[in-house]
C-alpha cells in the first residue's frame, strides 16, 4: 500500500490532536454537582458533599465529564464500553483480562464514583462498583474471575433497568 502526502498528512493531524489531548489538563465540572439531601446515600455520599472515605465528590474521573450530564446516560453508556470487551453471556471461562478488559472496569468506576450518587436508588451502585474493583485488579485469581464476571452482568443489568435501558 502505497502512502500519498495527503493521507500521511491527514494520518499526522489526527495523532498530534490525540496526544494533544492526552496532555491537556482534566477538565472541570462547570457546576457543582446536585446537593445531597441528608444523611449518607447508598453510594456512601454524606450531605456535605463527601464521600464516606473522605474524598471530595465533584472530582472528574471521565473524561469530558460534567457535572450536569445525565447519570444514566454515563452510566449505561461506561457499561457499554466495558461490553464491548467483553465476550457474550456464557462464555465467561474463555474470557481473556488483559489491559484493556481491567481498565474498561476502571473506567465503569471512574463513571460510577461520579454519577452513581445520582442514580436512582433502585440501582445497586455499590455492588456493580465492588465487582468492577476487583475484576480491574491485575491480582485477582483467574478461578475467581468466573464467577466475578457473572455476578457483574446480572448487577449491571439492573443498574440498566433502574435506568430505564433494559
Amino acid at each position: 500500500m502505497t502512502r500519498t502526502p495527503l493521507r500521511t498528512a491527514l494520518v499526522v493531524s489526527a495523532l498530534a490532536v490525540g496526544l494533544s489531548a492526552c496532555q491537556s489538563p482534566s477538565p472541570r465540572p462547570s457546576a457543582s454537582p446536585p446537593a445531597v439531601s441528608s444523611g449518607t446515600t447508598a453510594s456512601g455520599t454524606t450531605a456535605s458533599g463527601t464521600t464516606a472515605s473522605g474524598t471530595t465528590s465533584g472530582a472528574v474521573y471521565v473524561t469530558g465529564a460534567k457535572a450536569g450530564d445525565d447519570p444514566c446516560a454515563r452510566v449505561v453508556s461506561a457499561i457499554g464500553y466495558l461490553g464491548l470487551s467483553l465476550l457474550p453471556a456464557g462464555q465467561e471461562e474463555a474470557q481473556h483480562w488483559d489491559g484493556d478488559v481491567r481498565g474498561r472496569f476502571g473506567y465503569l468506576r471512574g463513571a460510577l464514583a461520579m454519577y452513581g450518587p445520582h442514580l436512582p436508588a433502585s440501582a445497586p451502585v455499590a455492588t456493580v462498583d465492588g465487582l468492577a474493583e476487583t475484576l480491574s485488579r491485575a491480582g485477582t485469581a483467574g478461578s475467581r474471575r468466573t464467577e466475578l464476571l457473572r455476578r457483574y452482568r446480572k448487577a449491571s443489568a439492573a443498574v440498566l433497568s433502574a435506568c430505564g435501558r433494559s
